[in-house]
């Protein structure tokens, strides 16, 4: 028999659990509609499975378990007293032709979860709504439709399951553990009835058993691969020599190159990607500087472009600037990425990037510096906090200082603008000094 259902059917099941519609015990008649006997087995093993692997929601688990209990009720042999037990034993006993005790497959499903009514809120509603299922299959409680008794309503469960009507779970344990015992081992195994004697000639009951269970302890029951043995080659004399082999003028030639570890062009992929948008180690920006150069053809597989450049500038502006570094030979290219600055505001790093960059190259783009120029002294006028704004124009200072004797910066054509920027601000030590050194220069 066939555990699985078919897509098909697997669609009917899901919108069965989706429908919150219909009453509880209206979905009793669809599940019989939509699934023969022969299926149920199959419903009930995807059901338990959908359960164990959360693949359900709240409502749709509460759904999932009706049909369970639906599909595995409890019998009177687990229910019944130990006298209804006794009067049944003595009835089966004068009438052996009686039918034999078959334990529904899933009920220690729905045991164990009602087992858990001591656990937090969502499995405590779980244990109460299949406790219900349990003891009085027909209540009033499956009346409702599912999107009527709220999904973790406690509460509203406790109605329809008073305290003095309590399922004693563990005597119902006791005896699904006592009759299990009693069904043979290859029955639970579901092993069928016809097997070949280990031993031809000796067809005795006992040889049967004996073989049986070896084959249950050592897990036996599995398909044969058929599958036909290797060949065997045919041995040359020439061959025999490696076999105790002597002769000590060849020696082995070793490939010292099998320890040299070739770089990992992925892991600096993977380190440029995370660089974009978080800030690296110290190691990690290291690593990428020193791949860079080694490896300077490295930069066209980094995935830097001109508009995520900026992203790098803020994250780690450290290997902004080796990246710009290394654009300085070609002027096209770095004149693009220079103009990425100019169209983002400007911050602390941006200015730490340039500033290093002033140093370390001959002489930059004079319009790309007198336009970040412009927009750092910008920068200063649209910052409303009086403290954030004085730290800004103390860093503006600086980094306009840092230019001018870098040799970098044209006084000359930018006297107008510095001069109103160092007055507006005079009030600023900073500002003041710069001012006195621009007149300097300007003698």
């Amino acid at each position: 028999m066939n555990s699985f259902l078919q897509l098909e059917e697997l669609t009917k099941l899901q919108k069965l659990l989706r429908d919150e519609s219909t009453a509880f015990l209206h979905l009793v008649r669809k599940v019989t509609q939509n699934f023969s006997n022969e299926q149920h087995f199959s419903v009930c093993s995807v059901l338990t499975i959908m359960l164990r692997d959360d693949l359900l929601t709240r409502e749709e688990r509460i759904v999932a378990l009706f049909i369970l209990l639906h599909l595995s009720p409890l019998g009177p042999e687990l229910t019944n007293d130990e006298q209804e037990q006794e009067q049944e034993q003595n009835q089966n006993k004068k009438n052996p032709q009686s039918s034999p005790v078959v334990l529904p497959p899933f009920l220690p499903v729905l045991l164990n979860i009602a087992q858990n009514n001591q656990k937090f809120n969502e499995t405590q509603f779980e244990a109460l709504f299949v406790t219900i299922g349990l003891k009085d299959p027909n209540s009033d409680l499956f009346k409702l439709r599912p999107n009527q008794i709220g999904v973790n309503n406690i509460e509203r469960l406790k109605k329809y399951f008073p305290e003095s009507s309590k399922l004693n779970l563990q005597a119902i344990f006791t005896k699904f553990s006592q009759i299990e015992s009693k069904i043979p081992l290859v029955n639970k195994m579901g092993i069928g009835c016809s097997i070949s004697d280990p031993e031809k000639g000796k067809e005795s009951k006992k040889n049967v058993e004996d073989f049986i269970q070896y084959q249950l302890n050592n897990d036996e029951f599995k398909p044969s691969f058929v599958r036909p043995s290797p060949s065997i080659l045919q041995i040359l004399d020439n061959e025999l020599i490696w076999i105790d082999y002597e002769d000590e003028t060849l020696l082995p030639i070793w490939d010292q190159t099998i320890t040299n570890v070739q770089p990992n062009n992925d892991q600096f992929k993977n380190l440029m990607k995370k660089a974009f948008t978080s800030q690296l180690s110290q190691l990690e920006q290291q690593q990428i500087i020193l791949r860079l150069e080694n490896e300077p053809k490295l930069l066209e597989e980094s995935g830097i472009t001109p508009n995520n450049f900026q992203g790098l500038v803020e994250k780690n502006p450290i290997i902004s600037f080796e990246i710009l570094k290394r654009f300085s030979e070609d002027e096209e290219k770095i004149n693009i990425y220079l103009e990425s600055f100019i169209k983002t505001n400007v911050t602390l790093h941006s200015m730490e990037v340039i500033n290093k960059l002033s140093g370390a190259r001959k002489k930059l783009n004079k319009d790309f510096l007198n336009r970040f120029v412009s927009n750092c002294i910008s920068s200063c006028g649209e910052i409303s906090d009086k403290y954030v704004q004085g730290r800004h124009v103390r860093l503006v200072c600086a980094f306009i200082r840092s230019l001018m004797n870098n040799s970098q910066l044209d006084v000359k054509n930018m006297f107008s603008e510095l001069q109103r920027f160092c007055v507006k601000f005079s009030r600023i030590r900073e500002a003041s000094n710069l001012f006195r050194l621009i007149k300097n220069q300007m003698k």
